[in-house]
């Protein structure tokens, strides 16, 4: 799974691209490649020139998955405390190669800044792009909306495990419609986070495109989602992000 580069000029033509990839999967479906339950993700970010990589990854690369858990136990009470929520860190789901334990807290981390190997994607193409052009670095040209469809390979190294929507955790989860990936590879008998960008095999059921569009098309974008009532408030659901969005709705689309 060779992450392919598409560069588009327009909008219209990642919609294009949206129609070839729901027929890709059809197609795969049909063919009993892929089941009924299986199907593309997708991550916006705000330039072309950023990779796939998790907020972990930017700050420490490499880390032990043993090291990062022992981190979540010292947080996890202190979260306790200041949230009054409770937490069970012990159940754990299988991603067949091993177990991963606190992945619902882990989850919550991700949802409110804590650094995390979680990478967040969403079921919905136009959910990812509100994110890609919502705030756009003034220096970039073009955004970047990834497609991943796939499954877990552990014979290779690295390998992506894809964590599923069921769970209880943070309301933006649920509001954002996400579910999220985690790259590990085994070194010396132990886990270590790796690149998501790093994974390759030769399976042709999965893919992993990076679609560049122009900066230039975020009001037409913005204005179109807005019009699917994405925004802000739909996605976050804060008094904050309620002005977020009547400010572009009424100051930068209208």
């Amino acid at each position: 799974m060779k992450m392919e580069k598409k560069k588009l000029k327009s909008w219209d033509e990642f919609e294009n691209e949206l129609i070839l990839i729901n027929e890709r999967v059809a197609t795969l479906q049909k063919d009993k490649k892929l089941n009924k339950m299986e199907y593309p993700l997708y991550r916006g970010i705000t330039s072309s020139g950023y990779h796939l990589e998790s907020t972990l990854e930017r700050i420490r690369k490499g880390i032990k998955l043993s090291d990062y858990l022992t981190t979540v136990k010292i947080i996890h009470k202190h979260i306790e405390t200041c949230t009054g929520r409770k937490w069970d860190l012990e159940t754990k789901i299988s991603l067949g190669a091993f177990d991963l334990p606190a992945y619902e807290f882990m989850a919550y981390l991700r949802h409110n800044g804590f650094p995390s190997p979680l990478i967040d994607w969403t079921k919905s193409p136009y959910i990812a792009a509100y994110f890609a052009f919502r705030n756009i670095s003034s220096k970039a040209k073009s955004v970047s909306v990834f497609v991943h469809m796939g499954r877990i390979h552990y014979g290779q190294q690295p390998f992506i495990c894809i964590l599923g929507p069921t769970i209880a955790t943070d309301s933006k989860h649920f509001l954002q419609q996400s579910e999220y990936s985690l790259c590990v590879e085994k070194k010396d008998g132990e886990l270590y986070f790796a690149n998501h960008e790093d994974v390759s095999d030769d399976d042709n059921e999965d893919f992993l495109v990076k679609y560049t569009i122009p900066a230039s098309e975020r009001q037409k974008v913005l204005k179109r989602l807005d019009y699917l009532n994405i925004t802000a408030y739909s996605l976050f659901d804060s008094g904050p992000n309620l002005m977020e969005t009547l400010s572009i709705r009424e100051l930068f689309l209208s």
